[in-house]
């Protein structure tokens, strides 16, 4: 039997891409290398979240065949905010398009999914980093007790699985901001957008990092959320370029073509790919998690 390693799991954003988290998982999983704690923002939020609530991998799986099908049919875009946008700007007046989709209809489907479980009741350590716009700072829903104190982070313990998931999800401009209390949050990516960070301020491990976002393309058009999510992506990658993460080992998995933020159709395959990518790298992961935690076990 091989020897159990505790670690924790970092799941970044990625839109569509985020569907690589489960062949992710799936990989670890029969490799039994199940994390000990996880953390994801923005799609890997969705990830993280799903596996927190104690959803099996096969019905992860599931949710990625579904969701790829018919997925646009949980969009639920502004039209009456979208028809008021034009005419407002050229009065003058005030615009109140916050964004191009509510999310509403992927916050109940994520609600069912989770049993509409509450962050305390995840069946591990959890972190889900969100923005608040109120505030500037991040927003970390955990269920640990007695997480370290983090510059410009509030440490939040209140909220089901399932709002905290589309809190961290609420990409800008794309998905309008969600209204919790006093705040107003958006994509966990702003800040972000890999939360090894975090995760190690909630006590994990040695950390294992998931990058779906690493690799970039050129925008296939310049429609709105093209420009958007690209914009993002670049800011992305500075905000990682400008610091090390200290994460144990990094996955960059390889992604179709064309896949992107609401890209429904190329999930499947994004899995796949992650899939065969990770088995490939169980032998090095493997290693680095053991020499990462025996050096910090003899700190």
């Amino acid at each position: 039997m091989k020897q159990q390693i505790a670690y924790g799991l970092a799941l970044s954003g990625g839109g569509a891409r985020g569907a690589s988290h489960i062949g992710v998982l799936k990989a670890l999983d029969e490799a039994a290398l199940k994390p000990s704690w996880i953390a994801g923002t923005s799609a890997g939020a969705l990830a993280a979240g799903l596996y927190a609530s104690g959803l099996e991998i096969s019905e992860m799986e599931e949710t990625v065949h579904y969701l790829s099908r018919w997925g646009k049919h949980y969009l639920d875009p502004q039209y009456k905010a979208m028809a008021a946008l034009i005419p407002r700007l050229l009065s003058g007046r005030p615009l109140t398009l916050s964004g191009l989709l509510k999310g509403n209809r992927l916050q109940s489907y994520f609600c069912i999914l989770t049993g509409g479980k509450k962050l305390d009741e995840a069946l591990l350590p959890l972190v889900i980093p969100a923005v608040d716009l109120n505030t500037g700072d991040t927003v970390a829903f955990t269920n640990v007790e007695n997480p370290e104190k983090m510059p410009h982070v509030q440490w939040e313990w209140e909220a089901r699985l399932c709002e905290a998931m589309m809190a961290s999800a609420s990409f800008p401009a794309v998905f309008s901001p969600r209204r919790m209390g006093s705040r107003l949050l958006v994509d966990g990516g702003v800040a972000a957008n890999l939360p090894v960070r975090l995760l190690k301020r909630a006590g994990a491990g040695p950390v294992l990092a998931v990058d779906v976002g690493n690799a970039y393309d050129p925008p296939r058009d310049d429609s709105l959320p093209e420009v958007v999510t690209h914009s993002f992506s670049i800011m992305s990658r500075r905000l990682k370029d400008c610091s090390s993460l200290g994460e144990a080992f990094l996955l960059t998995p390889p992604q179709p073509e064309g896949a992107g933020l609401l890209t429904f159709d190329t999930m499947e395959m994004s899995m796949k790919m992650a899939y065969s990518y990770t088995i490939k790298k169980l032998p090095s992961i493997r290693a680095a998690l053991q020499t990462a935690g025996s050096y910090a076990c003899s700190q």
